[in-house]
């Protein structure tokens, strides 16, 4: 076994072996290198202590120790190659470590996300150089919760297998890229013009950028058009007193009818719906999809984890779905009614409901009211 503490980061002082890693310690991973990385010691991440394993054999040692060896996740670099990402997907599986422990896929070169090892069973994530220890930190987090609650949910959760195989996903992503990547050329003239409006109203960054947790718990970060005051965030403990969702002592949505931290920019793209367009960037990547559940901000999704109400995150993530063209507007909307949409999608999705759902789209698209 290899220690390598210079490959990843600064400092890798021990941590304690065994028990429940403290919320307040440095993330503690298993790192499996490819003999490329390997040679070029890049580094990566710093503020996180390390155990790189220079093979799967070396990480199948490691693990076997697990009771010197406490990780938070298991990152894999990709380039290892689908047969040895296999390997260690199941060896995770049969040491019941994958039920308990993230396991992520890094990528050490700038490209796009390997799609083809995303169909390993047992892959959760994937990450790179660029992603910050407190992104890494909030990713982790949000996957160890789902998959402690998972065996504790009332009824039996199945991953889909061969997702990619599948012929109603293949249409549906066909689609996706089809028309986003479509609008996002047709639209460049206004999406430049909103730009300039949001930037003459008010100082701060054009696009809202959030975590959200879309399918499966899997974090991204959101994308929008920048419709409130730049420390629009910060200012939703004071207003929750004004929370349209009052139905539940503590609600997991959080929306407000006449939201003052709205610009007058911002009430325009509200109105119009056209806040949503940098979504489309979302789309593209693979993030979300066109339709689908909205993707939640993680102070949201981290609540809905143990009861049936998880089950709204079996359906892709989307821009518009069956509550925006159904409820979007209805103010006496109640989080149970939302909640029941959302798993009402996610028992019935398929490529032609989903057209069903694009076509009563754009009437909603010009509101009635300021949402």
């Amino acid at each position: 076994m290899t220690r390598r503490p210079n490959l990843l980061t600064k400092s890798n002082p021990q941590a304690p072996h065994g028990g429940n890693f403290p919320q307040k310690q440095r993330l503690r991973l298993l790192l499996i290198l490819s003999s490329t990385a390997l040679e070029k010691g890049e580094i990566c991440f710093t503020g996180v202590d390390v155990i790189v394993a220079q093979n799967i054999g070396e990480a199948k040692q490691i693990l076997n120790v697990s009771t010197k060896h406490f990780f938070d996740a298991v990152v894999c670099d990709y380039e290892i190659g689908k047969k040895s990402i296999i390997e260690i997907s199941s060896f995770l599986t049969s040491k019941k470590l994958a039920a308990i422990t993230p396991f992520l896929l890094l990528q050490l070169k700038e490209q796009a996300q390997p799609l083809h090892l995303l169909r390993v069973e047992g892959v959760d994530d994937v990450i790179s150089c660029n992603t910050s220890v407190t992104d890494l930190a909030e990713k982790v987090k949000i996957l160890k919760k789902f998959k402690f609650y998972q065996g504790k949910m009332p009824y039996h959760v199945e991953v889909p297998k061969k997702r990619f195989l599948d012929h109603q996903y293949i249409l549906k992503r066909s689609l996706d890229i089809l028309l986003s990547a479509t609008c996002l050329l047709v639209l460049t003239p206004l999406i430049v013009l909103i730009s300039i409006a949001i930037k003459l109203e008010s100082k701060g960054p054009v696009f809202y950028r959030s975590k959200r947790a879309g399918e499966w718990y899997k974090v991204f970060t959101f994308f929008k058009f920048r419709t409130m005051v730049v420390n629009a965030d910060s200012m939703i403990a004071d207003l929750q007193y004004m929370n349209e969702y009052k139905d539940f002592q503590q609600s997991f949505f959080f929306k407000l009818k006449d939201d003052p931290r709205v610009t007058r920019v911002g009430k325009v793209l509200r109105k119009t719906s056209l806040d949503e367009l940098p979504q489309l960037f979302n789309v593209l990547k693979g993030d979300m999809s066109l339709v689908g559940n909205r993707p939640l901000p993680l102070y949201e999704a981290k609540t809905i984890t143990v009861d049936k109400s998880a089950k709204r995150f079996f359906a892709p993530a989307g821009i518009t779905g069956l509550w925006q063209v159904k409820g979007r507007s209805n103010y006496d909307l109640t989080v149970q009614e939302r909640i029941n949409m959302d798993i009402d999608y996610a028992d019935k999705h398929s490529f032609l409901f989903d057209l069903k759902i694009l076509l009563k789209t754009p009437k909603e698209l010009i509101q009635k009211h300021n949402v």
